[in-house]
């Protein structure tokens, strides 16, 4: 899968053409194959930004979409950016949802790269009195 993200930071006179602008080819480049998604958020703080999010199951599918004349004028949205925009295609060779949530709470590992915690180590919801350890590879009841 490849994720397209792309963020316009258009002058606030502009704002409004450039999500008229995205919103009206919204609907043709979910329509075109291969196109699995494709949001367009508003990003508020320092730097607001129109952000258009687009996934497609492979490169050729986003290759034609870049030929396209959705795609055009979506480059004449990025014309509209008062600064450089910033454009990624990011390859995803691995989608996960709840299940890795759910898998890595119940199973008590951490991926943060904290050593204080071994995998014997119940966590902070421990009952074990303060000072107690666990050998590795022990559960705790």
């Amino acid at each position: 899968m490849i994720l397209g993200t792309l963020r316009i930071f258009p002058p606030p006179s502009r704002r409004r053409d450039v999500l008229e602008l995205l919103r009206s080819v919204q609907g043709p480049v979910a329509a075109e194959p291969g196109c699995v998604a494709i949001r367009i958020y508003e990003e508020e703080g320092e730097e607001p930004a129109i952000v258009l999010v687009e996934q497609w199951e492979s490169r050729t599918a986003l290759e034609s979409h870049l030929g396209s004349d959705a795609y055009r004028l979506i480059l004449g949205a990025i014309d509209l950016s008062s600064v450089p925009p910033e454009i990624r295609f990011d390859s995803v060779t691995e989608s996960e949802g709840m299940e890795l949530i759910e898998r890595i709470r119940t199973s008590g590992h951490t991926t943060d790269g904290d050593s204080r915690r071994s995998e014997g180590d119940a966590g902070p919801t421990a009952t074990r009195p303060p000072g107690t350890t666990v050998p590795k590879g022990k559960r705790t009841p």
